[in-house]
């Protein structure tokens, strides 16, 4: 391999470490990765990137090398208490999607400050890399997506020249949701009931990640697999001269994923607000793969129609494992060339 990952860390204002690794030469592009994933989930996409950008592969926290997010996220608990005998159509923690509801399973406050932390680190990313690209992927784009929506305040997001947003998991108000909903909460009761394997099934389940049609029994007995066979040793990947790469176990994303479903559940917003993203239009790219799952194909349809002014593409043959590694199903390689022919004719700007 002519090039290696160079291992970093950047402190954020709240004084964690975040870490991150760097590959390749020219303008610097940042991956952000999704909710099932960590900084080398998408190593073979930067190895393919790296002789046209410098490439940033970040851990959001908890993921990975990098420090957990602040304590003061969960002091006041982040769920909503519900009692049993609450009815539905009277209870204030309640979230309309069109002409139905569900209830709320994160604090508001909760979400609120969890979506200002990923900024912020994102933030303090750009700020140390001088990044001038970005690709935010499923849970990862809607933070960029944030971002966006909030640029008025955020004005380092103008040192981005472009954007790619590869199927942000979004739930819009005025279409009726094909992503279950109501499954967040049941991933919770999960995991404070049954334990880690039945509330991590109970996620994938949830956004239809794997083969839906197994039955419960059997992924769950697939997943106690995993959980034996990877464990939480520590030892992951290791770099050229030895050094821990980070990881993130199936035990680790039984309890990470809380916070990307709180990311789902906080951005759950009219899609009239997607219209300010017309205003840096020709900066974004909507990607998504032709097989992905529908509740993406859904919000991406949306983003499309509230935003015409972005550019919109679709690869054949492909679902939302496109850009992780080859060994998780991934084709990086599908997408090499589309990203670098939205980002290059902009490299030297």
């Amino acid at each position: 391999m002519a090039q290696s990952l160079s291992s970093h860390y950047i402190i954020t204002k709240d004084g964690a470490r975040l870490s991150y690794y760097s590959i390749g030469n020219g303008p610097g592009l940042i991956i952000l990765h999704g909710s099932a994933g960590y900084a080398l989930t998408h190593q073979e996409l930067a190895l393919k990137l790296s002789p046209f950008y410098t490439v940033y592969l970040p851990s959001r926290r908890c993921r990975g090398l990098s420090d957990p997010y602040p304590e003061s996220l969960d002091r006041d608990g982040p769920l909503v208490e519900h009692k049993d005998n609450d009815d539905p159509d009277q209870n204030s923690h309640m979230i309309r999607i069109g002409e139905r509801s569900y209830r709320e399973t994160y604090r508001p406050s909760f979400k609120s400050s969890l979506l200002e932390v990923e900024v912020f680190d994102l933030e303090s990313l750009i700020a140390s890399t001088g990044a001038s690209y970005l690709i935010g992927v499923s849970s990862g784009a809607l933070i960029v997506l944030h971002s966006l929506l909030s640029a008025e305040t955020l004005p380092w997001i103008n040192q981005i020249q472009r954007i790619i947003l590869f199927e942000p998991p979004l739930i819009c108000s005025d279409v009726h949701p094909s992503l279950d909903v109501n499954g967040i909460g049941q991933y919770e009761r999960d995991l404070a009931e049954k334990g880690e394997v039945s509330a991590l099934v109970t996620a994938m389940y949830t956004v239809q990640l794997g083969p839906t049609w197994i039955p419960r029994r059997i992924m769950e007995v697939l997943a106690w697999i995993g959980f034996t066979i990877a464990g939480r040793s520590g030892k992951g990947p290791k770099g050229p001269n030895g050094e821990d790469l980070g990881k993130c176990t199936l035990k680790d994303m039984a309890h990470i994923i809380r916070y990307d479903f709180a990311v789902v559940e906080g951005m759950i917003q009219d899609s009239k607000n997607f219209q300010a993203l017309n205003s840096r239009g020709e900066k974004i790219m909507l990607l998504q793969g032709e097989k992905t799952m529908e509740y993406m194909k859904e919000a991406m349809s949306i983003l499309r129609k509230s935003a015409p002014n972005t550019t919109h593409l679709d690869i054949p043959g492909v679902g939302h494992e496109l850009l992780v590694n080859s060994d998780m199903r991934g084709r990086p390689k599908r997408a090499t060339t589309i990203i670098k022919e939205f980002f290059s004719p902009h490299a030297s700007n």
